[in-house]
C-alpha cells in the first residue's frame, strides 16, 4: 500500500511539474517582455570643462537615432548654477521648438518642453542655446556621441568674443 501510494505521489509530482513547466513556457511565449532603451542625445561631461563662460551657442545636431525629446539638461560646472536660459531648434521646415528657462526653482537644470518633439535620425537640425552662469563646455568644433553628432558654428561669450570651438555639455531626453 505504501509503495503504491509512493508511486502515485511520484507520478502526480512528475505530472504536476510537467504541467507547471508547460504553463510557464506557454506564459513566457505569449507574454514576452521587450525592454527598449529610450534614445537620448547626450554630449556627456567633458574631461576638462574649464575655462567656462556663458553665452550664445550656435551649431548643428545630426542624430543617428530617432530621439523623442521632452527635456534638455545642461551639465553645470561644479558649485555653479550652470544652465540653459533659452533654446531654439529649427531646420529647413522652420522652428521645431523654442523654450525658456523658468529660474532657480524646482528642476532648474532642465528645460521641460511644453510639447515633446522628435529629432529624426539622419536629419540635420540647427540649434541656438543661450547659457547662463557656468555650464560645462566641450572645447571642440565637432563632437561625436553615441546618438549622433553636434557641431559648433559659433559661440559668442558674455564678453562678446566669438569662437567656433565651444559646445555646451547637454542632454536631450
Amino acid at each position: 500500500m505504501r509503495r503504491t501510494l509512493a508511486i502515485s505521489l511520484l507520478i502526480f509530482s512528475v505530472l504536476a511539474s510537467a504541467t507547471v513547466a508547460s504553463m510557464l513556457q506557454t506564459w513566457s511565449v505569449k507574454n514576452t517582455m521587450t525592454v527598449v532603451e529610450a534614445a537620448i542625445f547626450d554630449t556627456g561631461r567633458p574631461s576638462n570643462p574649464y575655462p567656462s563662460i556663458f553665452g550664445v551657442h550656435r551649431g548643428e545636431i545630426k542624430p543617428n537615432k530617432t530621439i523623442k525629446v521632452s527635456k534638455l539638461y545642461t551639465y553645470p560646472c561644479e558649485g555653479t548654477g550652470g544652465h540653459t536660459e533659452h533654446i531654439r531648434i529649427w531646420n529647413e521646415s522652420g522652428v521645431i521648438v523654442e523654450a525658456n528657462w523658468t529660474g532657480y526653482t524646482g528642476d532648474w537644470h532642465n528645460i521641460t518642453f511644453e510639447h515633446a518633439f522628435t529629432l529624426e535620425a539622419g536629419k540635420t537640425y540647427n540649434y541656438e542655446i543661450v547659457t547662463g552662469s557656468y555650464p560645462q563646455i566641450h572645447h571642440t568644433r565637432n563632437l561625436s556621441t553615441p546618438a549622433g553628432y553636434i557641431t559648433c558654428t559659433e559661440f559668442v561669450d558674455a564678453n562678446g568674443i566669438k569662437y567656433n570651438n565651444i559646445i555646451p555639455a547637454i542632454k536631450f531626453y
